[in-house]
């Protein structure tokens, strides 16, 4: 049985126009093909669309990519997909990644999970079925947002709400959860330049500097790819 406390506590109701963009990305994609497969193989199974999906759809924007999040671990996902005729291939199974394939689709599907130990540029992980753990690893409030297939949100830490109000928040303490991976600097100043309505948090400035020297650790591909991220934005 899903958790109870988490339908009561953390699922909201949401604006009708998210809650339709959600429903129409359900049924004009082959993204249903993939619920119907995960959410059936058991009583426990499920599976949610997360992160950037669903922060693009509250903004308003063009959906470019689809990742999904679910609480099979990554070789039920493998036998799932297979079973169901879906093609797919193991594009970061070590850290619980598999890619489906479906007319043309790309769809991205991550295993929950928990961080075991960090260097700033990795994360040391084991994998877990809990999704509030999962969302607490996760960067910012704006990005530990999930859906299920009919726009229902799981928002623990009330991305929504930042997002409306154009605040980019770390979740947890943002020293601590920059000295996990230095990559989130960049990141922050992202999605500040995207999304913020607000100025700087004096706080957060002092931690970005004081931890700047971290990107120099992290690998020349993580920089490039984020850093077309910042181009496309």
């Amino acid at each position: 049985m899903r958790n109870v406390l988490d339908k009561i506590f953390f699922r909201s109701n949401n604006l009708d126009y998210i809650s339709q963009r959600i429903k129409d990305l359900s049924r004009n994609t082959p993204v249903s093909k993939i619920f119907d497969a995960i959410n059936s193989y058991s009583n426990e199974s499920e599976i949610r669309y997360v992160g950037g999906c669903i922060r693009k759809i509250i903004n308003k924007e063009k959906i470019d990519d689809i990742d999904l999040a679910t609480n099979l671990d990554p070789k039920e996902v493998c036998k799932v997909l297979k079973k169901n005729n879906i093609n797919y291939f193991e594009s970061g199974i070590e850290h619980g990644t598999i890619t489906a394939v479906e007319d043309k689709y790309k769809f991205e599907i991550t295993t929950l999970r928990r961080d075991i130990s960090t260097d700033g540029r990795h994360a040391k992980i084991e994998f877990s079925n809990d999704w509030k753990e999962d969302a607490s690893r996760r960067d910012f409030t704006i990005n530990s947002i999930y859906s299920d297939r009919d726009g229902n949100l799981f928002d623990p830490f009330n991305g929504k709400k930042d997002l409306e109000n154009g605040i980019i928040n770390f979740i947890g303490d943002a020293d601590k959860r920059i000295k996990e991976d230095y990559l989130r600097i960049l990141r922050y100043l992202r999605f500040y330049l995207d999304y913020s309505k607000q100025p700087h948090n004096p706080e957060i400035i002092r931690t970005l500097k004081i931890n700047i020297g971290g990107i120099s650790k992290l690998s020349k591909e993580r920089l490039f790819n984020e850093l077309k991220k910042n181009y496309k934005s």
